[in-house]
């Protein structure tokens, strides 16, 4: 944020820290109230916030760790952004997403990659389709974004519901999702995903 300038070796060593302990809790799969708790550990941290109030206000050190490191976290998970490289493991990328869409002779357009939610432009030859994707909780958010960024043919849209190891979906809300999913002419499919080593991963310097 504007209010907080860290310096770069600063930021870059509090990212790793924050991240390595981030993916130590299975930061995703973690209660609200504990990862309250932990922004609380990570402002009393003196390798973190309490080096980071050298550079500016409490405030502004709890909005920086919520609202730009950790936001940024679920994005490098998904290996898009300029923060993947202080993650150690990731999700494989866009392409299997799309594969599990539809399959791989579709490839991801170049430069379509969007947030909030997650979404791309799936090309084959002259034919594209929109992949929207994200975890069991914001289907509604992926349904909208599949509504309004489509005009309404059958086939323009697919939505992927993602999970991965620890985090499970019934049988009822899939075909629950799906049959919403029908309502806007979409097909919905679920997928597991596995984390990989990342191969964008820069170890912090010794």
């Amino acid at each position: 944020m504007a209010a907080l300038q860290l310096p770069s070796q600063l930021r870059d060593q509090i990212l790793y820290t924050m991240y390595s302990k981030a993916e130590e809790l299975d930061w995703e799969l973690l209660p609200n109230g504990k990862k309250t708790e932990q922004y609380r550990q990570w402002v009393d941290d003196h390798e973190v916030g309490q080096a980071m109030l050298r550079h500016g206000a409490e405030k502004d050190v709890r909005v920086w760790l919520k609202d730009v490191a950790m936001k940024e976290y679920a994005r490098a998970q998904e290996g898009i952004g300029s923060y993947v490289r202080y993650l150690p493991n990731r999700f494989k990328g866009t392409q299997e997403i799309v594969n599990a869409a539809l399959d791989s002779s579709w490839l991801v357009k170049s430069d379509s990659v969007v947030i909030k939610p997650n979404r791309c432009t799936a090309i084959k030859g002259a034919v594209s389709r929109l992949v929207v994707w994200g975890r069991p909780s914001g289907f509604k958010d992926l349904f909208w974004a599949a509504l309004t960024a489509t005009k309404g043919g059958g086939d323009e849209a697919v939505i992927v519901v993602t999970t991965r190891d620890g985090e499970n979906i019934s049988d009822a809300d899939k075909v629950t999702q799906k049959e919403i999913g029908a309502r806007g002419d979409f097909e919905v499919v679920h997928l597991n995903r596995q984390m990989i080593p990342n191969p964008d991963y820069i170890p912090l310097p010794a």
